[in-house]
Order: structure tokens, then sequence, then C-alpha cells
């Protein structure tokens, strides 16, 4: 599983000890995402679903869509936080207006 989020840096950075809970609450597996672990964590904690505007979270072999618009002047990074992931490079940047 991925997931597809448009942040800055150090909003990724903070988004990380999120999805590491996201396994540890068993949301995230090897290979699906649990979502009925999610609405449980979702409603014990607020954050699980992932149905953020900027972020996607999907399964193997699925896709979705994200309609974003952007500031005229911005550095902003697309990236997926699935723990390891961003650390194996799974990220790039955008830059706007520069």
């Amino acid at each position: 599983m991925h997931e597809f989020s448009i942040a800055t840096a150090e909003m990724h950075k903070a988004h990380a000890p999120e999805m590491i809970m996201m396994v540890e609450h068993g949301v995230l597996k090897a290979d699906h995402i649990n979502w009925d672990a999610a609405k449980k964590m979702q409603a014990s904690m607020g954050h699980g679903m992932h149905n953020e505007p900027n972020s996607l979270l999907l399964d193997p072999g699925k896709s979705g869509e994200i309609v974003w618009h952007f500031p005229k002047h911005a550095t902003l990074e697309f990236a997926c936080n699935v723990p390891g992931h961003y650390d194996a490079g799974m990220t790039g940047k955008i830059e706007l207006g520069h």
C-alpha cells in the first residue's frame, strides 16, 4: 500500500508518528489497509481514516484522485509516508513561483 500526500517537508515529518501509530494499531498491514482498525483508531484518537484533502492512502492495486489548488509561491513535496517509504526515496519536490 502507499500514501500520496502533498505537504511541506516539515508537515511530512510531523505526520510520520501518526503513520507509525497506524502500524501499531493494526491499520497498516504488510499487504493491505485494515479499514475496520482505521475506524476504531479514528473513533478513539481522532485520526486513522486518512480522509484529508491533501492525502490518499491506497490499498495495492487501487487508485484515487486529489484535486488540489496550489498557491502561487510555495515549496512543497509529494511523498509516501508509509513507514520506511519516505526514507527509501518515495518523495519529490514541488516548487511554485521560483
